[in-house]
């Protein structure tokens, strides 16, 4: 994508190329450019429709137009995606249709470019001037829904579908020897058409692309809110910051700050030693070598995670051991029952460092913030914090509180921020999402919600990632707009996904501190 602003006039210079690399560049006249950037996957008809649509448009999203041939869609993104980096992405037709169809899946929201009842009057109207017999050709059947447009019009219209590029062109070809007049369809058919001298109509109308950029507009108008939103929310914890805290300082019988059920009793000298151990089922993996580690300043920062897999011990230590051999930074690890424990040096702060963690299906992780490595190898108190957080993090990834099979609550998540305010008993009272536990399939509802929350109400988005069709997920969402009230307003937005992050919180330290009560329960009945 390139672009250049003149200094002395409003116009802005754009280019998109086509799936060969060639560039086309036309002016934009006096609009004001939005910072989404829109990945419109498109074919030479569609791209025509688009430009004369910019044309017109005050307010322009940042695109990169592609022409992708008929049935390279899925090839397309897995290839260029990452080179073009679009915040979302724009097709219709046969591409829609084959990607909806298809088993691609991707956090990007992918926004259709709708078929509506006006663009079959409107394409009808304009083949109507080249004879009466009129053939309306489309991939699929996406089209049985607007057919009722055409009954009051005057003409014989006839409804025909394909599957294939080479069933399309058998298809066109029988039509003309048939003695069609004129064809309604998408990019393809309209070549085909050409190639077979049979006067054709584009499908898609002006309106239709209008209404689609303008609602990636109203996306991108929505989320700067958010952000402003969410700016001076980060204002006011800035304003008042959150004092410090220490474990040690809560009772075990505030609900606030559930300490581990089982503490060392001792406070000798080897206090830490057997924390560790037991961290690590008694390995001794960190007491032998924790000491060179903790003398190292290039590695001053430590994290503690907790993985599970589905596959079982086997599949965890493979991966596990993957993981090793691909980091510079060292780790400690140990496995029992299915579950592994680990120590994560770092040379920063920052959880970037653990963000390229592999977490493939099946395999789940939770990660504390990090701590320095000399306080944490060397402070009971501080190791079983940061083991508490990991745990946390852990039943977050188990409730599917999180989108990812990976939760490391470091700085850029908000549930970090809201650790402090879980443990001085100061976390905001949940309103706005009450009235949907008194509702049935409460946990399908709040993930729903909370899926259209961060993915800017994105229905195909949120379908793709619940493995649902769309209108599921419009049901779901009618449903709850019904007991909360519409999602439009852009700070009730953030405040609902607030309450979401602070049920999630409390409902995973619940969940922890029940398993923590039955294990002390059985390890009680053990020891009688």
């Amino acid at each position: 994508m390139l672009h250049k602003l003149c200094n002395n006039c409003s116009v802005m210079l754009y280019s998109f190329e086509n799936e060969a690399g060639c560039h086309v560049s036309k002016n934009w006249r006096r609009g004001v450019i939005v910072s989404s950037k829109v990945l419109i996957l498109s074919h030479p008809k569609l791209t025509h429709v688009v430009q004369q649509v910019m044309d017109s448009m005050n307010q322009l999203p940042d695109v990169t137009i592609r022409d992708v041939s008929f049935g390279g869609v899925v090839h397309f993104l897995n290839t260029h995606l990452q080179t073009i980096k679009p915040n979302m992405i724009i097709t219709g037709g046969a591409h829609w249709t084959m990607l909806d169809r298809s088993n691609y899946r991707s956090d990007l929201p992918i926004l259709p470019i709708p078929i509506t009842r006006y663009d079959l009057l409107q394409a009808a109207l304009q083949a109507r001037q080249f004879g009466k017999k009129i053939a309306v050709v489309h991939y699929g059947e996406e089209l049985q829904s607007c057919q009722d447009a055409l009954l009051t019009l005057d003409g014989e219209y006839e409804y025909f579908s394909y599957r294939s590029q080479e069933e399309a062109a058998s298809l066109l070809l029988s039509l003309k020897q048939s003695g069609t007049d004129a064809i309604i369809g998408g990019g393809l058919i309209c070549s085909l058409a050409d190639e077979n001298e049979i006067p054709s109509v584009f499908l898609h109308s002006k309106d239709s692309i209008m209404k689609i950029l303008e609602h990636v507009a109203r996306l991108e108008t929505s989320r700067q809110e958010i952000e402003q939103v969410t700016q001076k929310w980060a204002k006011e914890f800035i304003r008042h910051p959150l004092h410090s805290y220490e474990v040690s300082s809560y009772s075990a019988g505030n609900t606030a700050m559930p300490l581990p059920q089982h503490p060392i009793p001792t406070k000798s000298k080897s206090d830490i030693d057997i924390a560790l151990d037991k961290f690590m089922f008694h390995q001794s993996l960190v007491t032998e070598k924790s000491t060179r580690f903790v003398s190292n300043s290039c590695f001053p920062f430590a994290f503690a995670g907790i993985f599970t897999s589905e596959e079982g011990t086997e599949h965890l230590t493979t991966t596990i051991k993957k993981l090793e051999a691909s980091r510079d930074e060292p780790l400690f690890y140990a496995i029992e029952d299915k579950e592994c424990h680990v120590l994560f040096l770092s040379k920063l702060p920052s959880s970037n460092t653990l963000l390229n963690i592999p977490c493939p299906d099946k395999l789940a992780g939770g990660i504390s913030s990090s701590s320095p490595t000399e306080d944490m190898l060397s402070s009971e108190t501080l190791l079983s914090e940061k083991v508490w957080e990991a745990q946390v993090a852990m039943e977050l990834v188990n409730s599917r509180a999180v989108s990812d099979s990976l939760c490391i609550l470091g700085e850029g998540s908000p549930f970090h921020m809201l650790l402090p305010l879980l443990r001085t008993d100061s976390l905001p009272q949940i309103k706005l999402i009450k009235p949907l536990f008194e509702l049935k399939n409460t946990a399908r509802l709040l993930q729903i919600l909370r899926l259209l929350l961060d993915h800017g109400l994105s229905i195909t988005t949120v379908a793709h990632h619940v493995g649902t069709s769309r209108q599921t997920v419009y049901g779901y969402m009618d449903r709850i707009e019904s007991v909360i009230g519409l999602l439009s307003d852009p700070e009730k937005r953030f405040a609902l996904s607030l309450e979401l992050r602070i049920w999630a919180l409390q409902s995973a330290v619940e969940q922890l501190r029940q398993k923590d009560s039955l294990a002390y329960e059985k390890s009680e009945r053990v020891s009688i």
